[in-house]
């Protein structure tokens, strides 16, 4: 596996910070939609929630420096890294 990242993080966002066509493309995809954090990565907007944490078993072997991971294809895992103040989120892409 490899993890491509530029070590640059990116701030969270909340749903009133979004623009108005990504909040309504995301409006109604659950009902607590607003309540949920978000960053913008790759022209995408990925909501922090549907990310899954990266647990000890997974944390012995490539993915230990990480605190989450999304997947996106088969072949492919969006990654985060929160900083110390839960502000923001370092990204990284897996690839198999």
């Amino acid at each position: 596996m490899k993890i491509i990242t530029n070590n640059q993080y990116r701030h969270i966002l909340y749903f009133n910070e979004l623009e108005q066509d990504e909040q309504d493309e995301l409006k109604d995809s659950y009902d607590t939609v607003e309540e949920s954090t978000f960053f913008r990565y790759r022209g995408h907007v990925y909501d922090l929630n549907e990310f899954l944490r990266v647990n000890e078993q997974w944390g012995k072997g490539i993915l230990k420096d990480w605190d989450g991971c999304h997947n996106e294809s088969f072949f492919s895992s969006v990654l985060v890294k929160y900083d110390d103040s839960f502000e923001s989120v370092k990204v990284g892409l897996a690839l198999s």
